[in-house]
């Protein structure tokens, strides 16, 4: 259709008359009644057309520009957009190999981490048993912000020896897990601020996933061994306008990076300068530490949004997350978490009270951390030599390849001997940055993973690493 003849009934389009407009713009637009290329008429000519003001016109244009409807040209005027292609899919976080046991003609998975078995399905199994036998009408009704008070108190008590510095059960937002408040707070943070996300240079795919499904754009901050460089955060604040930063400052995953006192209160330093909102994501800080630095949420709390979970202390399938707010925030949290999925069930906050107050929650973190510990050690001992990074307590390793090793040949090769890792270019968040990153692997520790055959691949994965491209197990 020619726009000479393109003449939209306003009327039936609801709200006010630019919006109408726009609308119209739209439907013409993805109908193909407007065709990408056609230049729309000057708005004094369209307003006088439909019997509207011209600012009437331009808002439209406005809205319509705004949406990626039409396209604006100084000098040249508006014109119907060509449709953006549609984004790929993301890749899912977890993989289907998880669901079937290792069998002795199987590749060994070591690209998540897993938990060891530590009685937590008849610990927790013996607790939902009880809740069961004492549920009341309760159950009935969706569940009111203040109805899971008690298990916030409890969390507070739980949380108590790490250093995050004056906290309330006020502060406090219950999550259906670590990513889920991390789309919480990009949620809340990004109503009315740019939608871009600054991140590591290397980050956790989620982070990533969580930014695109919120349609915002990632943005690479360069790092070194302890984390995100301060510099390049004010830079790219700087020049990109971004309020908006995560930072994992005790197990950064997946290089796993630890800040020190300096690096934390010189980071927080730029995000007053900048007035950025931080999400600090400590899923992996994994149990109480006398020599810990003070957390971000204690050295900028008016700015810093506190995640955790217990997914990897307890049992991932728990999907129970901890969102700590600046003050004042966690009543706006609480709300924006109930329009996200109406709030945790009564048999998971039951659940969650129970196991820490009648200490198994500890007893069971401890346990885990054992465990975990026991097959670090152990991968650490084949490493040697190597540079490979490790934190204490968390099932990962991030192996540092000896040159002349890229990483997906590395993939390659420890896939054809039977054992699956995942490279640097799984974390990059800017993929374009990859030419650029570190040449690494993580490897994750199996934790229900006979010890022996742990052992038998990370064995294998060294002397791979240590033979170079050219030698090795094929």
């Amino acid at each position: 259709m020619r726009i000479e003849d393109w003449q939209p009934d306003l009327t039936l389009h609801e709200g006010p008359k630019f919006r109408a407009l726009a609308n119209a713009l739209r439907q013409a637009a993805r109908s193909g009644e407007l065709t990408p290329g056609t230049r729309l008429p000057p708005m004094r000519d369209l307003a006088w057309r439909l019997k509207v003001t011209t600012g009437t016109v331009a808002r439209a244009y406005q809205l319509a520009a705004t949406e990626g409807v039409i396209e604006s040209h100084v000098g040249r005027g508006s014109f119907i957009a060509a449709p953006k292609p549609r984004r790929p899919l993301p890749e899912p976080l977890l993989y289907e190999s998880l669901d079937r046991p290792v069998n002795a003609d199987g590749p060994i998975d070591l690209r998540i981490p897993q938990l060891p078995d530590c009685d937590q399905a008849r610990i927790i199994g013996q607790h939902l048993s009880d809740i069961g036998s004492e549920l009341g009408a309760d159950i009935l009704d969706y569940t009111p912000l203040s109805r899971d008070l008690h298990c916030r108190e409890s969390l507070l008590h739980w949380m108590s020896v790490r250093p995050l510095g004056d906290v309330t059960a006020q502060d406090l937002v219950l999550t259906h897990g670590g990513q889920n408040a991390i789309m919480l707070v990009m949620a809340l943070c990004l109503a009315d601020q740019p939608a871009k996300v600054m991140t590591e240079a290397l980050t956790y795919p989620g982070i990533t996933h969580a930014a695109r499904l919120m349609r915002a754009e990632t943005l690479s901050v360069a790092m070194d061994d302890q984390g995100m460089l301060p510099e390049d955060l004010d830079r790219v604040a700087r020049e990109s306008g971004a309020r908006l930063v995560c930072l994992t400052p005790s197990a950064q995953n997946p290089t796993m990076a630890g800040m020190g006192p300096e690096r934390r209160d010189e980071l927080m330093r730029i995000a007053r300068r900048h007035d950025l909102q931080v999400i600090e994501d400590e899923c992996y800080a994994t149990g109480p530490d006398p020599d810990a630095p003070p957390s971000l949420r204690a050295l900028a709390p008016e700015r810093v949004w506190y995640v955790t979970s217990l997914s990897k202390i307890i049992a991932a399938g728990l999907r129970f997350g901890i969102l700590l707010c600046p003050p004042g925030m966690g009543q706006a949290g609480r709300i924006g978490a109930q329009h996200s999925h109406m709030g945790l069930s009564l048999p998971i906050t039951g659940l969650v009270t129970r196991l820490i107050g009648s200490g198994d929650a500890r007893r069971i973190a401890a346990d885990v951390h054992k465990r975990v510990e026991e097959r670090r050690h152990l991968a650490l001992t084949h490493l040697q030599g190597l540079t490979a990074a490790s934190r204490p307590g968390v099932p990962m390793i991030w192996l540092q390849l000896p040159a002349p090793w890229r990483s997906e040949d590395f993939v390659i090769r420890a896939a054809a001997s039977g054992i699956i890792v995942r490279p640097v270019t799984d974390f990059l968040s800017e993929p374009e940055t990859g030419q650029n990153a570190p040449q690494g692997v993580r490897i994750a520790l199996n934790c229900r993973l006979e010890l022996s055959k742990l052992s038998s691949a990370i064995e294998t994965l060294a002397e791979l690493a240590r033979s170079g491209p050219t030698n090795g197990p094929d």
